[in-house]
Protein backbone atom coordinates (compact mmCIF):
# COMPACT_ATOMS: atom_id res chain seq x y z
CA UNK A 1 0.00 0.00 0.00
CA UNK A 2 2.73 2.23 1.21
CA UNK A 3 4.05 1.70 -2.46
CA UNK A 4 0.77 2.82 -3.85
CA UNK A 5 0.57 6.26 -2.51
CA UNK A 6 4.14 7.03 -3.22
CA UNK A 7 3.49 6.45 -6.57
CA UNK A 8 0.12 8.95 -6.76
CA UNK A 9 2.42 11.55 -4.79
CA UNK A 10 4.94 11.52 -7.18
CA UNK A 11 2.50 11.54 -9.90
CA UNK A 12 0.65 14.41 -9.23
CA UNK A 13 3.30 16.42 -7.27
CA UNK A 14 5.10 16.72 -10.78
CA UNK A 15 2.73 17.11 -13.09
CA UNK A 16 2.16 20.71 -12.82
CA UNK A 17 5.75 20.96 -13.58
CA UNK A 18 5.39 18.80 -16.43
CA UNK A 19 2.58 20.61 -18.13
CA UNK A 20 3.94 23.98 -17.64
CA UNK A 21 6.66 22.71 -19.11
CA UNK A 22 4.87 21.07 -22.08
CA UNK A 23 2.72 24.54 -22.47
CA UNK A 24 2.56 25.40 -26.33
CA UNK A 25 3.58 28.51 -27.39
CA UNK A 26 1.23 31.39 -29.16
CA UNK A 27 2.80 30.22 -32.24
CA UNK A 28 2.81 26.83 -31.76
CA UNK A 29 -0.97 27.01 -31.24
CA UNK A 30 -1.74 28.89 -34.09
CA UNK A 31 0.09 26.05 -36.10
CA UNK A 32 -1.72 23.32 -34.79
CA UNK A 33 -5.03 25.32 -34.93
CA UNK A 34 -4.20 25.80 -38.65
CA UNK A 35 -3.54 21.90 -38.92
CA UNK A 36 -7.19 21.16 -37.14
CA UNK A 37 -9.15 23.28 -39.08
CA UNK A 38 -7.99 21.68 -42.12
CA UNK A 39 -9.86 18.36 -41.39
CA UNK A 40 -13.32 17.20 -41.94
CA UNK A 41 -15.15 14.23 -40.58
CA UNK A 42 -18.66 13.43 -41.12
CA UNK A 43 -20.87 10.72 -40.45
CA UNK A 44 -23.06 9.28 -43.50
CA UNK A 45 -26.20 6.83 -42.54
CA UNK A 46 -28.94 5.50 -45.22
CA UNK A 47 -31.78 3.09 -44.57
CA UNK A 48 -34.25 1.95 -46.78
CA UNK A 49 -37.21 -0.79 -47.30
CA UNK A 50 -38.09 -1.89 -51.09
CA UNK A 51 -41.78 -3.37 -52.30
CA UNK A 52 -42.12 -5.49 -55.34
CA UNK A 53 -44.93 -4.61 -56.84
CA UNK A 54 -44.97 -8.15 -58.85
CA UNK A 55 -43.78 -10.27 -57.00
CA UNK A 56 -44.18 -13.97 -58.45
CA UNK A 57 -45.68 -16.45 -56.20
CA UNK A 58 -42.58 -18.78 -56.26
CA UNK A 59 -40.30 -16.00 -55.90
CA UNK A 60 -38.15 -17.38 -52.58
CA UNK A 61 -35.56 -14.97 -52.25
CA UNK A 62 -36.03 -10.80 -51.53
CA UNK A 63 -32.94 -9.98 -52.99
CA UNK A 64 -33.42 -7.35 -55.91
CA UNK A 65 -31.12 -8.25 -58.91
CA UNK A 66 -29.13 -5.49 -60.38
CA UNK A 67 -28.95 -3.43 -57.33
CA UNK A 68 -26.13 -0.97 -56.59
CA UNK A 69 -27.76 -0.33 -53.36
CA UNK A 70 -31.39 -0.83 -51.36
CA UNK A 71 -30.84 -4.66 -52.36
CA UNK A 72 -33.29 -5.94 -50.49
CA UNK A 73 -37.32 -6.21 -50.18
CA UNK A 74 -39.66 -6.01 -48.06
CA UNK A 75 -38.05 -5.23 -44.73
CA UNK A 76 -36.33 -2.66 -43.75
CA UNK A 77 -32.50 -2.58 -43.95
CA UNK A 78 -29.30 -0.15 -43.57
CA UNK A 79 -28.11 0.58 -46.67
CA UNK A 80 -24.96 2.06 -45.38
CA UNK A 81 -23.13 3.43 -42.55
CA UNK A 82 -20.40 5.36 -43.15
CA UNK A 83 -17.37 7.33 -41.32
CA UNK A 84 -15.71 10.12 -43.47
CA UNK A 85 -11.83 11.59 -42.83
CA UNK A 86 -10.69 14.77 -45.19
CA UNK A 87 -7.73 16.47 -45.04
CA UNK A 88 -7.25 19.19 -47.62
CA UNK A 89 -4.33 22.32 -46.82
CA UNK A 90 -2.74 23.83 -49.94
CA UNK A 91 -0.25 21.61 -50.71
CA UNK A 92 -1.36 18.13 -49.04
CA UNK A 93 -4.84 16.43 -49.11
CA UNK A 94 -6.18 12.87 -48.36
CA UNK A 95 -9.48 11.17 -47.92
CA UNK A 96 -10.39 7.36 -46.15
CA UNK A 97 -13.65 6.17 -46.11
CA UNK A 98 -15.03 3.14 -44.15
CA UNK A 99 -18.56 1.58 -45.06
CA UNK A 100 -20.58 -0.90 -43.24
CA UNK A 101 -24.40 -1.97 -44.36
CA UNK A 102 -25.82 -3.91 -47.35
CA UNK A 103 -24.30 -1.92 -50.23
CA UNK A 104 -20.39 -3.24 -49.15
CA UNK A 105 -21.97 -6.79 -48.02
CA UNK A 106 -23.52 -7.38 -51.50
CA UNK A 107 -20.91 -5.90 -53.60
CA UNK A 108 -18.04 -7.92 -52.23
CA UNK A 109 -16.42 -11.22 -53.11
CA UNK A 110 -16.05 -14.13 -51.23
CA UNK A 111 -12.39 -13.31 -51.84
CA UNK A 112 -12.10 -9.94 -51.31
CA UNK A 113 -14.45 -9.80 -47.90
CA UNK A 114 -11.34 -7.92 -46.22
CA UNK A 115 -11.72 -5.31 -48.18
CA UNK A 116 -15.56 -4.78 -48.23
CA UNK A 117 -15.32 -1.50 -45.35
CA UNK A 118 -13.12 0.65 -47.53
CA UNK A 119 -14.91 3.15 -49.89
CA UNK A 120 -11.86 5.31 -50.61
CA UNK A 121 -8.00 5.51 -48.75
CA UNK A 122 -5.67 7.82 -50.69
CA UNK A 123 -3.44 10.87 -49.95
CA UNK A 124 -2.21 13.46 -52.53
CA UNK A 125 0.28 16.49 -52.78
CA UNK A 126 0.53 19.20 -54.97
CA UNK A 127 2.92 19.04 -57.72
CA UNK A 128 2.88 21.96 -59.55
CA UNK A 129 0.24 24.96 -59.35
CA UNK A 130 -3.13 23.44 -60.00
CA UNK A 131 -1.36 19.96 -60.69
CA UNK A 132 -2.17 17.54 -58.32
CA UNK A 133 -1.04 13.95 -57.61
CA UNK A 134 -3.24 11.61 -55.62
CA UNK A 135 -2.34 7.95 -54.52
CA UNK A 136 -4.02 4.89 -52.75
CA UNK A 137 -7.21 2.66 -53.58
CA UNK A 138 -8.99 5.88 -55.55
CA UNK A 139 -12.53 6.09 -57.06
CA UNK A 140 -12.47 5.53 -60.87
CA UNK A 141 -14.15 9.13 -62.45
CA UNK A 142 -16.05 6.78 -64.97
CA UNK A 143 -20.23 7.20 -64.25
CA UNK A 144 -22.39 9.79 -63.01
CA UNK A 145 -24.63 7.38 -60.27
CA UNK A 146 -23.17 6.41 -57.21
CA UNK A 147 -23.93 3.79 -54.80
CA UNK A 148 -23.99 6.34 -52.46
CA UNK A 149 -27.24 7.33 -52.31
CA UNK A 150 -26.54 10.56 -51.17
CA UNK A 151 -24.39 11.20 -54.21
CA UNK A 152 -27.65 11.09 -56.60
CA UNK A 153 -30.71 12.82 -57.20
CA UNK A 154 -32.40 9.19 -57.40
CA UNK A 155 -31.40 6.90 -54.83
CA UNK A 156 -31.41 3.50 -56.76
CA UNK A 157 -28.67 3.15 -59.45
CA UNK A 158 -29.54 2.31 -63.31
CA UNK A 159 -28.46 -1.19 -64.42
CA UNK A 160 -25.63 0.51 -66.74
CA UNK A 161 -24.34 2.11 -63.73
CA UNK A 162 -24.30 -1.65 -61.48
CA UNK A 163 -22.09 -2.86 -63.88
CA UNK A 164 -19.59 0.28 -64.14
CA UNK A 165 -16.37 0.02 -62.94
CA UNK A 166 -15.50 0.90 -59.54
CA UNK A 167 -12.41 1.42 -57.56
CA UNK A 168 -8.56 1.38 -58.53
CA UNK A 169 -5.48 0.87 -57.04
CA UNK A 170 -3.10 3.25 -58.01
CA UNK A 171 -1.98 6.82 -58.84
CA UNK A 172 -3.99 9.97 -60.81
CA UNK A 173 -2.63 13.05 -61.61
CA UNK A 174 -4.99 15.61 -62.47
CA UNK A 175 -5.00 19.92 -63.47
CA UNK A 176 -7.10 22.45 -63.87
CA UNK A 177 -5.96 23.73 -66.91
CA UNK A 178 -7.89 26.75 -67.59
CA UNK A 179 -10.99 27.93 -65.24
CA UNK A 180 -13.32 26.17 -67.40
CA UNK A 181 -11.71 22.80 -68.36
CA UNK A 182 -9.81 20.16 -66.27
CA UNK A 183 -8.15 16.98 -67.25
CA UNK A 184 -6.62 14.21 -65.51
CA UNK A 185 -5.04 10.77 -66.43
CA UNK A 186 -4.90 7.16 -64.37
CA UNK A 187 -2.52 4.11 -63.87
CA UNK A 188 -3.28 1.14 -61.92
CA UNK A 189 -5.02 -1.98 -61.01
CA UNK A 190 -8.63 -2.63 -60.97
CA UNK A 191 -9.43 -3.31 -57.59
CA UNK A 192 -12.88 -3.51 -57.00
CA UNK A 193 -15.66 -5.74 -55.00
CA UNK A 194 -17.67 -6.21 -57.63
CA UNK A 195 -14.91 -7.76 -60.24
CA UNK A 196 -12.49 -8.83 -58.03
CA UNK A 197 -8.59 -8.03 -58.22
CA UNK A 198 -7.28 -7.71 -61.45
CA UNK A 199 -3.25 -7.17 -60.81
CA UNK A 200 -2.33 -6.19 -64.54
CA UNK A 201 -2.34 -2.68 -65.46
CA UNK A 202 -4.76 -0.42 -67.10
CA UNK A 203 -4.47 2.85 -67.81
CA UNK A 204 -7.35 6.28 -68.31
CA UNK A 205 -7.99 9.30 -69.25
CA UNK A 206 -10.43 12.13 -67.86
CA UNK A 207 -11.35 15.80 -69.88
CA UNK A 208 -13.69 18.42 -68.07
CA UNK A 209 -15.31 21.30 -69.88
CA UNK A 210 -17.61 23.05 -67.44
CA UNK A 211 -19.13 26.51 -68.41
CA UNK A 212 -20.56 28.58 -65.45
CA UNK A 213 -21.93 25.64 -63.66
CA UNK A 214 -24.71 25.84 -66.81
CA UNK A 215 -23.79 22.77 -69.08
CA UNK A 216 -20.86 20.74 -69.01
CA UNK A 217 -19.50 17.63 -71.50
CA UNK A 218 -16.99 15.08 -69.52
CA UNK A 219 -15.47 12.29 -71.25
CA UNK A 220 -13.89 9.32 -69.36
CA UNK A 221 -11.92 6.23 -70.64
CA UNK A 222 -10.41 3.14 -69.63
CA UNK A 223 -8.05 0.55 -71.30
CA UNK A 224 -5.96 -2.20 -70.20
CA UNK A 225 -6.44 -6.05 -69.77
CA UNK A 226 -9.58 -6.95 -67.89
CA UNK A 227 -8.35 -10.41 -67.07
CA UNK A 228 -8.51 -11.43 -62.95
CA UNK A 229 -5.95 -13.16 -61.38
CA UNK A 230 -8.11 -16.41 -61.73
CA UNK A 231 -8.05 -16.06 -65.58
CA UNK A 232 -5.48 -17.39 -67.95
CA UNK A 233 -7.20 -15.63 -70.74
CA UNK A 234 -6.27 -12.12 -72.15
CA UNK A 235 -9.24 -9.47 -72.36
CA UNK A 236 -7.81 -6.38 -73.63
CA UNK A 237 -10.59 -3.54 -73.29
CA UNK A 238 -11.06 -0.70 -74.04
CA UNK A 239 -14.34 1.45 -72.48
CA UNK A 240 -15.58 4.81 -72.94
CA UNK A 241 -17.92 7.02 -71.11
CA UNK A 242 -19.62 10.44 -71.68
CA UNK A 243 -21.47 12.33 -69.04
CA UNK A 244 -23.57 15.55 -69.63
CA UNK A 245 -24.93 17.93 -67.30
CA UNK A 246 -27.12 21.28 -68.16
CA UNK A 247 -28.75 23.72 -65.94
CA UNK A 248 -30.85 25.47 -68.52
CA UNK A 249 -33.53 27.05 -66.45
CA UNK A 250 -33.15 27.55 -62.45
CA UNK A 251 -33.54 24.66 -60.46
CA UNK A 252 -33.54 22.46 -63.58
CA UNK A 253 -31.20 19.98 -63.62
CA UNK A 254 -30.60 17.41 -67.03
CA UNK A 255 -27.79 14.76 -66.86
CA UNK A 256 -27.69 12.27 -69.47
CA UNK A 257 -24.75 9.69 -70.16
CA UNK A 258 -23.69 7.27 -72.28
CA UNK A 259 -21.40 3.91 -72.15
CA UNK A 260 -19.67 1.73 -74.80
CA UNK A 261 -16.40 -0.30 -74.99
CA UNK A 262 -15.17 -3.18 -76.72
CA UNK A 263 -13.99 -6.18 -74.79
CA UNK A 264 -11.59 -8.78 -76.43
CA UNK A 265 -11.71 -12.87 -76.72
CA UNK A 266 -15.42 -12.99 -75.72
CA UNK A 267 -15.32 -16.31 -75.05
CA UNK A 268 -19.17 -16.10 -76.61
CA UNK A 269 -19.33 -19.80 -78.87
CA UNK A 270 -18.89 -20.29 -81.64
CA UNK A 271 -16.33 -17.68 -81.81
CA UNK A 272 -14.53 -17.55 -78.37
CA UNK A 273 -11.53 -14.80 -79.69
CA UNK A 274 -14.55 -12.53 -81.09
CA UNK A 275 -14.69 -9.06 -79.83
CA UNK A 276 -17.13 -8.09 -77.75
CA UNK A 277 -19.05 -4.42 -77.69
CA UNK A 278 -21.78 -3.59 -75.12
CA UNK A 279 -23.88 -0.37 -74.54
CA UNK A 280 -25.54 1.85 -71.66
CA UNK A 281 -27.19 4.89 -70.81
CA UNK A 282 -29.69 7.34 -69.24
CA UNK A 283 -31.57 10.93 -69.38
CA UNK A 284 -32.47 12.33 -66.08
CA UNK A 285 -34.48 15.22 -65.35
CA UNK A 286 -34.56 16.33 -61.71
CA UNK A 287 -36.71 20.30 -61.19
CA UNK A 288 -35.84 21.65 -57.73
CA UNK A 289 -39.67 23.22 -56.76
CA UNK A 290 -38.37 24.24 -53.31
CA UNK A 291 -35.01 24.20 -51.08
CA UNK A 292 -37.05 21.35 -49.51
CA UNK A 293 -38.60 19.34 -51.99
CA UNK A 294 -37.60 17.69 -55.44
CA UNK A 295 -38.88 15.57 -57.99
CA UNK A 296 -36.99 13.26 -60.79
CA UNK A 297 -37.26 11.35 -64.04
CA UNK A 298 -34.99 9.15 -65.38
CA UNK A 299 -35.25 6.45 -68.55
CA UNK A 300 -32.46 4.24 -69.33
CA UNK A 301 -31.08 1.29 -70.96
CA UNK A 302 -28.16 -1.33 -71.40
CA UNK A 303 -27.76 -3.70 -74.60
CA UNK A 304 -24.42 -6.23 -74.26
CA UNK A 305 -25.27 -8.63 -76.47
CA UNK A 306 -21.78 -10.25 -76.51
CA UNK A 307 -21.82 -10.68 -72.60
CA UNK A 308 -18.97 -7.65 -72.80
CA UNK A 309 -19.38 -7.23 -68.93
CA UNK A 310 -22.41 -9.12 -67.86
CA UNK A 311 -23.07 -12.84 -67.71
CA UNK A 312 -24.42 -14.88 -70.61
CA UNK A 313 -27.36 -15.96 -70.47
CA UNK A 314 -29.08 -19.08 -72.08
CA UNK A 315 -32.69 -18.79 -73.22
CA UNK A 316 -34.92 -19.26 -75.99
CA UNK A 317 -32.65 -21.19 -77.96
CA UNK A 318 -29.91 -18.37 -77.87
CA UNK A 319 -27.19 -17.07 -76.09
CA UNK A 320 -26.49 -13.52 -75.75
CA UNK A 321 -25.49 -11.05 -72.92
CA UNK A 322 -27.96 -8.78 -70.86
CA UNK A 323 -30.89 -6.33 -72.21
CA UNK A 324 -32.38 -4.08 -70.24
CA UNK A 325 -34.76 -0.84 -70.33
CA UNK A 326 -36.59 1.05 -68.19
CA UNK A 327 -37.54 3.97 -66.38
CA UNK A 328 -38.17 5.69 -62.62
CA UNK A 329 -39.88 8.66 -61.39
CA UNK A 330 -38.91 9.98 -57.49
CA UNK A 331 -39.44 12.75 -55.30
CA UNK A 332 -37.41 14.10 -52.47
CA UNK A 333 -38.15 15.97 -49.52
CA UNK A 334 -34.95 17.53 -47.48
CA UNK A 335 -36.10 18.88 -43.81
CA UNK A 336 -32.83 19.93 -43.08
CA UNK A 337 -29.48 20.58 -44.65
CA UNK A 338 -27.59 17.22 -45.58
CA UNK A 339 -29.98 15.07 -45.58
CA UNK A 340 -33.22 13.32 -47.75
CA UNK A 341 -36.23 11.29 -47.16
CA UNK A 342 -37.35 9.78 -50.70
CA UNK A 343 -39.64 7.88 -52.32
CA UNK A 344 -38.91 6.29 -56.16
CA UNK A 345 -41.12 4.26 -58.38
CA UNK A 346 -39.33 2.25 -60.66
CA UNK A 347 -39.73 -0.64 -63.68
CA UNK A 348 -36.91 -2.96 -65.57
CA UNK A 349 -37.95 -4.93 -68.44
CA UNK A 350 -35.45 -7.35 -69.80
CA UNK A 351 -35.30 -9.37 -73.39
CA UNK A 352 -38.47 -11.27 -73.79
CA UNK A 353 -37.41 -14.92 -72.25
CA UNK A 354 -34.90 -13.65 -70.23
CA UNK A 355 -36.51 -14.02 -66.81
CA UNK A 356 -33.35 -12.56 -64.76
CA UNK A 357 -35.94 -10.64 -62.42
CA UNK A 358 -37.25 -12.49 -59.34
CA UNK A 359 -35.33 -15.65 -58.95
CA UNK A 360 -35.39 -16.25 -62.72
CA UNK A 361 -39.06 -15.99 -62.62
CA UNK A 362 -39.99 -12.91 -64.70
CA UNK A 363 -38.85 -10.88 -67.47
CA UNK A 364 -40.35 -7.22 -65.83
CA UNK A 365 -40.15 -5.73 -62.66
CA UNK A 366 -42.19 -3.01 -61.14
CA UNK A 367 -40.75 -1.12 -57.40
CA UNK A 368 -40.93 1.39 -54.82
CA UNK A 369 -38.27 2.21 -52.92
CA UNK A 370 -38.23 4.25 -49.46
CA UNK A 371 -34.66 5.49 -48.49
CA UNK A 372 -33.81 8.42 -45.59
CA UNK A 373 -30.64 9.74 -45.05
CA UNK A 374 -28.46 12.20 -43.12
CA UNK A 375 -24.66 13.40 -43.47
CA UNK A 376 -23.17 15.07 -40.73
CA UNK A 377 -20.06 16.33 -38.95
CA UNK A 378 -17.61 19.43 -39.44
CA UNK A 379 -17.60 19.29 -43.46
Amino acid sequence: MSAIVAFFWMTFSVSPIRAQGDTLTPAELSKFHRFIRNFDASIYIDAYYTFVLDDPSGDTSNLMEFAANSPFADEFRLNVASIWLEYNSKNIRGKFLVQFGDIPNLRSSPQEQYIKYMKEAHFGFRAYKTMWVDIGYLPNPIGYESSFPILNQISTVTVGGYFETGNFLGVKISGQLTPSFSAGIYVGNQYTLAYGKNKRIYTGLSLLYNYQDIFSVNYNNMLGNASIVTSNTNHFYIYNNLILTATPVKNLLLVGQADFGFYGNSQKPPDTTKTAAGISGFLQATYRVTKWFAASVRGEYMNDPDGSVTSLYAYDGKLRGLLTYGGTVGVEFNPVKYSYIRAAYSYLSADRGNNIFNSMLADDRHSITFTAGLRFGTF
